[in-house]
């Protein structure tokens, strides 16, 4: 984290800290600018149920909660879209009647749209959504087995503010409506309720803006980046390896069908956050990427007596496609071969009842975009998702444990060690 930390702030000093070079033209090296921040944000609302000490089922109310996220990402369009990621930096439990709850929103990422580009001096009003996991837990000190599903699911919520701007320094203020709070949950093995997480959500934040790429600009105006380009392209020199790292994330899209039949008390797993590492090849003329990438991770539940954990080890072969190029914003897509370690325990009532692992080929899709300003550059900033359909581990016949996952990269650095040997 240290190291994460040092690679931003260097980011940060040695390129310009012009934060609204988009006001002056609109050229493709001012389409985006980079953002770092903090945000508070408060939860209002929403009521649970849980069976007391005496078998009678009781309703409790959610207090307000606040949390402190780390916010990274950046402006696009000319500061009319805003797209980042918020990292809550800690999660609160809320204790009451031998109850342990915890009710949040986990790592979102929030696409905003300004109808007035963001100036300095100015306040700008905005409209926006996010893909916001939730995450409600309960347990219940009253049972013999007190630990709950852990309930785990993905919404779109709608979201409104303002933003002020001064200089490099953007302020904010929003809410954000959960508008899809209802939640059915298992408050023992066999009795089920329906409860309400907060449907209201308040923030303010705090973001740091500076650009990194109008230093290519001048070059670019003149003729220089597409001389230099030209030339390197027919001495092949534009081609090469890359390596690339990021943190993603894994979203569970279904349940498994051995818990809807066996144990559906038990929720879709929870979204794994993960480090993942990339080694490719770059072709330079047809634009294309080839890629190999490894990722680890699982996840786990414990509910009512029953322990699950699932592992999955991917390598990963990609091919992708760059389609067009819209002033830097360049989108790719292509498939994907990935060789799979997949492994799943269960555990009843302090008895291993389940231990399966297999090794098997997955196929899949992966798309996303690079922030890419020319072709030349040492380094860029990309953004990807794949997604695995039909992937599973089956525990018994007929029944599957689900790997059905999509996973977000939402920046990851790419760097051309080549590139900066020639330079």
């Amino acid at each position: 984290m240290k190291n994460l930390f040092l690679v931003l702030w260097l980011m940060i000093n040695i390129q310009s800290l012009c934060a609204q070079v988009y006001t002056e033209k609109q050229s493709r090296h001012r389409f985006a600018q980079m953002t770092l921040g903090l945000d508070l944000q408060s939860s209002f609302g929403g009521n649970t149920k849980y069976i007391d000490a005496f078998g009678i089922k009781q309703s409790q109310d959610l207090p307000t909660t606040v949390v402190p996220r780390f916010l990274i990402g950046g402006t696009h369009f000319w500061g009319h879209a805003d797209f980042y990621i918020a990292i809550p930096l800690y999660s609160p439990t809320i204790e009451n009647e031998n109850q342990e709850i915890q009710s949040l929103s986990g790592v979102e990422t929030v696409f905003k749209y300004y109808p007035l580009r963001i100036e300095h001096g100015k306040l700008r009003p905005y409209l926006g959504t996010s893909i916001a996991p939730f995450y409600y837990e309960h347990e219940n000190k009253n049972l013999a087995f007190s630990n709950g599903p852990e309930l785990n699911y993905t919404s779109f919520p709608l979201l409104a503010g303002i933003t002020y701007n001064s200089n490099q320094h953007v302020i904010e203020a929003g809410l954000t409506w959960n508008y899809s709070n209802k939640r059915s949950y298992y408050i023992s093995r066999d009795q089920i309720e329906t409860i309400n997480m907060s449907p209201l959500y308040a923030s303010v934040s705090y973001k740091f803006m500076f650009d990194t790429t109008i230093g290519a600009e001048k070059d670019w105006e003149s003729g220089r980046t597409a001389e230099i380009t030209s030339i390197l392209a027919d001495k092949k020199s534009l081609n090469g390896f890359f390596l690339g790292a990021g943190m993603s994330s894994a979203f569970w899209l279904r349940r498994s069908s051995y818990n809807i039949q066996n144990r559906p008390y038990i929720e879709k797993y929870n979204t794994a956050i993960l480090p993942e590492f990339s080694l490719g090849y770059y072709l330079h003329k047809p634009d294309l990427n080839f890629g190999l990438a490894y990722r680890s991770y699982g996840s786990s539940s414990n509910s009512y007596g029953t322990i699950q954990n699932l592992n999955r080890k991917s390598l990963l072969f990609e091919a992708t496609k760059f389609v067009f190029d819209y002033h830097g914003f360049v989108p790719f897509i292509g498939p994907n071969i990935s060789y799979e370690k997949l492994s799943f325990t269960e555990a009843f009532e302090g008895q291993e009842s389940i231990n399966k692992a297999e090794n098997k080929f997955a196929y899949g899709l992966t798309f996303g975009w690079d922030i890419r300003p020319n072709r030349i550059g040492n380094w860029i900033l990309r953004t990807n998702l794949r997604w695995y359909p039909n992937l599973y581990l089956e525990v018994e016949p007929e029944s599957k444990i689900s790997f059905d996952n999509l996973e977000f990269n939402f920046i990851q650095l790419i760097i051309y060690p080549n590139r900066m040997k020639k330079k």
